[in-house]
């Protein structure tokens, strides 16, 4: 029998649906930002419970979310950072959070740069390794031009901390 949906899960499916249906209304945009998780917690409980139900995997939901930065970037930012900064990495729907952040950083440096350096040290630490938690960073080519790029924004103290973060995930051992 399948799992009966949460209620954030049936807001958030929701909201999708009537994103999906008017994806040009600024009302539908903005109201799915907002019922979108707000925190780790949430976010886990929505695409990444126990048990593969509620909306697991969730690639649509969240590359749905990820595409409103086009229109409103700062929130999209904000959320997507807020969520990641206490995110450990796991497969599907964390994986598709993890890269959709680095693609975030790449596109809106100076608003990912802002939100980035709002964050406590040891939460901007814990965001940085999230973010360089992959298996091989040679086939990653996205981290390395985050780096790049905000370290062309004058941020070269925070550039080293995504270098860092990389070579030190680069020396452990890959399962």
């Amino acid at each position: 029998m399948p799992q009966q949906l949460s209620t954030k899960s049936k807001q958030v499916k929701s909201a999708y649906i009537q994103l999906k249906e008017h994806p040009d209304s600024k009302t539908y945009q903005l109201n799915y930002i907002n019922i979108f998780p707000k925190d780790t917690t949430q976010f886990l409980s929505v695409f990444n419970p126990p048990g593969y139900g509620q909306l697991s995997d969730g690639f649509d939901y969240i590359e749905g979310f990820f595409r409103l930065a086009k229109y409103h970037p700062v929130a999209v930012i904000s959320k997507a950072v807020d969520i990641g900064k206490d995110l450990k990495w796991d497969a599907d729907a964390v994986n598709y959070l993890q890269h959709g952040i680095v693609e975030l950083g790449n596109k809106f440096t100076r608003l990912f740069i802002q939100k980035v350096n709002s964050l406590s040290p040891k939460e901007q630490s814990n965001l940085i390794t999230f973010l360089a938690d992959v298996e091989n960073h040679a086939a990653y080519p996205e981290y390395k031009q985050l780096i790049k790029a905000i370290n062309d924004h004058g941020q070269k103290d925070l550039a080293d901390q995504f270098t860092d973060a990389m070579q030190k995930r680069e020396k452990q051992p890959h399962d």
